[in-house]
């Protein structure tokens, strides 16, 4: 395949997915915040609608960062400005949003395990400081790529012993601990519903809707990090390959450049779609998530016709605030 055809392809897909991907993924994600925010709030719910929030706002900025292009012919400061935010934003969007999706995973070890000084700490204020405590630490662990990104030969990007750096940065960020935590605490949780399981309990009665409400976020948040890791693991590989390949091989030719270019693009395309696929993994995962859904439009078509809504028992609701037992 030539290089010109690879070049076409990439231009089509950045027009056309970038724009139907934040598109429907805006839409999914205004669902998310509605279904959420209806009901009492609790530490995952919080968590949640943050990485939604977020998810929002990487989907636009990304989207108009690749329908219009900027080419850093004229090496000026605006130029230098948007070279940095380019690059420094969605990393920082990225690495808040999978904090959150941490969060919401040791959210769900906690609420399930049998201490209660455990299920005690999982409350909405803590998931608010978490939330805030976030917002703030990133954006300043994360300032050296604003700082070191910059222009050379027309071209924005990491350069010299910093570009080593920045991939093994994203590799260990991106790659490595939000996949292995995420995964870690969602076989703890399995194993903690498990034994609640297992346990004889005076009130059964009482717990199965908890135990329920309880698998069903945690089918939710599992979901979501299935798809991550998929989703994002090409990433931090194709950095590496292009760090390694840059530093070995003295004299890359121009079509096995472009073909990286193009690996590369696929992969960040994923990391997008990552970023849009919330809401329709929760439709596809969770049929409580399914059943809000349908309530939502119900309601809203009662008010229409000036009929009474209809309320939602706490058993039967989705994100209620979490009982301990």
């Amino acid at each position: 395949m030539s290089t010109a055809i690879l070049t076409t392809i990439q231009s089509q897909l950045n027009f056309y997915t970038y724009t139907i991907v934040m598109v429907l993924g805006n839409i999914g994600n205004i669902f998310i915040i509605i279904l959420f925010a209806r009901q009492r709030q609790n530490a995952c719910s919080i968590y949640l609608i943050s990485s939604t929030i977020i998810n929002s706002i990487y989907l636009t900025f990304n989207s108009f960062v690749q329908l219009f292009p900027f080419y850093y012919a004229d090496e000026t400061i605006r130029a230098f400005i948007l070279c940095k935010l380019r690059s420094y934003i969605p990393g920082i969007l990225g690495l808040i949003t999978k904090t959150f999706l941490v969060l919401a995973c040791i959210d769900r070890f906690m609420i399930t395990n049998h201490r209660a000084n455990f299920r005690a700490f999982s409350t909405p204020k803590r998931a608010k400081c978490l939330v805030c405590l976030s917002i703030i630490f990133w954006p300043i662990f994360g300032c050296h790529v604003a700082i070191m990104t910059t222009i050379i030969n027309r071209q924005c990007g990491q350069f010299g012993i910093y570009s080593i750096i920045y991939t093994i940065y994203i590799a260990i960020f991106v790659g490595l601990i939000p996949p292995i935590a995420s995964g870690t605490l969602g076989y703890l949780t399995y194993r903690n519903l498990k034994q609640r399981h297992n346990r004889i309990q005076p009130v059964a009665y009482v717990d199965i809707p908890i135990r329920r409400r309880d698998k069903e976020l945690l089918i939710i948040v599992m979901s979501e990090v299935f798809v991550y890791i998929i989703t994002a693991l090409p990433y931090p590989f194709i950095l590496l390959e292009m760090m390694i390949s840059r530093n070995i091989i003295s004299n890359k030719s121009i079509e096995y450049s472009q073909i990286e270019n193009f690996i590369l693009g696929i992969a960040l395309l994923l990391i997008y779609i990552n970023f849009a696929a919330p809401f329709y993994i929760y439709i596809i995962s969770s049929k409580a998530f399914r059943r809000e859904f349908k309530h939502l439009f119900i309601n809203i078509y009662r008010k229409q016709r000036g009929q009474p809504t209809i309320h939602r028992s706490a058993h039967q609701t989705l994100a209620q605030n979490d009982t301990h037992v």
